[in-house]
């Protein structure tokens, strides 16, 4: 059989903080492209046990791809099976793909998976333009349903995978796995043993060139040291809750395959990578011991990271991490079940300073402790105080499957039900929901750039930016950024 994997075209994507004009401050490709590590996984996993298929992978958001050059694709290759990942706020582009493959292969099996049905199960599973979806960890169970589609036999037994008619069944009798989400209530797929999945082929993706607008470089590999989180931040949707490592061996083999594919800069993708500093001690001695030198980053967390493993990880080549701060007070912190406190935050930053380890801090505003634009400015001091090397500061979306979302259905701060019926009926004026109970949409956007020029407009921080900026791509990165926000101030200022 023929079977694609594919990553739909992001043309029809949610707006999440529209400003006064209605245009979309930050868009999705501000911060960089990256690789649905997801959907790769499992055409790697089905390449790697089963034969006589013809494999295809084809990512339209790298491509910059619209639908009548995905028409042309489909119509050349006629797949037998489509797998088509999804995140919800990309639920439109999502549809209108499996109705293209449709018209072009009426007879073609589409499998939804990714983020989306995880969420959102049983709407997922009741999208007419799908013939499965798999809920949980695809790997394993779409090469099952491979199998089974390949010999004509039923599917519906495989645990995750339903139909519109399967997942029936199960809603009246939800189950309540621990490994998810608490509103994951049909049983998923997962993979206990992430060290037995066998290692990514990246000959499928290696002609997309991805990159980080914070990298060093605009040729990017991206890698998955380890699965979930069990931290439960308030304002976080990751679906998956318990923490599975691979080995530093078999991280290190990946490393090795992709320098001899051409990769120089590696970032850790993972949810979480630094779980402890045993981890991370780890992973540098593998490094060593092949005598591997890399430039890598990573996701992170300050109150598990310590002086030694940090030392480790600069003499291993780390430049940079992204550490979640959010936001800049002990109280807010708390109310965020960040787990940390204003005094560690501070610490991790003057570490890496001192040892010349770059470092993001994500920051959030619009929180619903913020009730004035003074209160979100006063927020901000801790972040200038904090003087990291980059900062990325969002405007809290408010996403189902998360406390802060449910807080904020029980004060009326949003209507209950509205993401359901965007996932049975998606459309094109669908606004994520922000906290607005004390200030609209456009004040908090307007903060928001206010917040990005008092960090970004800084004398010594431009200087010190100057002094870092070691390739062209850098320069161009930043001189990217730069003309964003002059823009923006001209546009506020008239």
């Amino acid at each position: 059989m023929r079977i694609l994997l594919i990553n739909p075209p992001d043309r029809n994507k949610v707006v999440e903080n529209p400003d006064e004009n209605g245009e979309e401050f930050l868009e999705a490709d501000s911060f960089g492209d990256f690789p649905p590590l997801g959907a790769l996984y499992v055409l790697s996993h089905l390449e790697a046990h089963s034969t006589g298929h013809q494999l295809f992978f084809k990512d339209c958001v790298a491509e910059r791809s619209d639908y009548e050059q995905l028409r042309a694709y489909i119509e050349d290759i006629r797949p037998d099976v489509v797998g088509i990942t999804s995140f919800t706020v990309c639920l439109m582009d999502v549809v209108l793909t499996a109705r293209l493959i449709r018209e072009v292969v009426p007879d073609v099996h589409l499998c939804l998976g990714g983020h989306h049905p995880i969420a959102y199960p049983k709407e997922a599973a009741e999208l007419p333009e799908f013939d499965s979806v798999v809920v949980g960890e695809g790997e394993e169970v779409f090469t099952e349903l491979v199998g089974r589609l390949e010999t004509g036999r039923d599917f519906t037994d495989i645990r995750g995978v339903y139909t519109r008619d399967s997942i029936g069944r199960h809603l009246d009798n939800p189950v309540r796995d621990k490994r998810f989400l608490a509103r994951v209530t049909v049983p998923a797929a997962y993979v206990e043993d992430i060290d037995a999945l066998p290692m990514l082929n990246r000959a499928y993706i290696r002609q997309y060139r991805y990159h980080n607008i914070i990298g060093s470089t605009d040729d990017l590999a991206t890698i998955l040291s380890s699965r979930g989180c069990p931290y439960r931040c308030t304002f976080c949707d990751v679906p998956i809750k318990s923490y599975r490592e691979r080995s530093p061996a078999a991280v290190c083999d990946e490393i090795e395959a992709c320098l001899a594919m051409g990769y120089k800069e590696f970032r850790f993708y993972d949810d979480l990578f630094n779980i402890n500093e045993r981890k991370v001690i780890a992973f540098c001695d593998e490094l060593d011991r092949r005598g591997l030198r890399i430039t890598w980053d990573f996701r992170g967390r300050v109150n598990a990271v310590s002086r030694e493993s940090l030392v480790r990880a600069r003499a291993s080549g780390l430049r940079m991490i992204s550490f979640g701060v959010e936001t800049g007070s002990d109280d807010g912190l708390r109310i965020l079940k960040k787990a940390t406190t204003t005094a560690k935050i501070r610490q991790a930053f003057a570490w890496c300073r001192e040892l010349g380890i770059l470092t993001v801090a994500d920051y959030i505003i619009g929180q619903p402790f913020e009730k004035t634009p003074d209160d979100i400015r006063r927020n901000i001091d801790f972040l200038v105080a904090l003087d990291p090397d980059y900062a990325q500061i969002s405007v809290l979306k408010l996403y189902p499957n998360t406390e802060m979302y449910d807080d904020a259905t029980a004060r009326g701060v949003v209507a209950p039900g509205r993401w359901q019926e965007f996932s049975v009926n998606p459309r094109r004026d669908f606004i994520v929901d922000h906290w607005n109970e004390f200030m609209d949409l456009t004040t908090l956007v307007r903060e928001q750039k206010r917040a990005y020029r008092r960090f970004y407009f800084r004398l010594p921080y431009i200087l010190r930016s100057v002094r870092q900026t070691g390739s062209l791509y850098q320069f161009l990165s930043k001189a990217k950024g730069a003309m964003k926000l002059i823009k923006t101030n001209l546009r506020m200022a008239g």
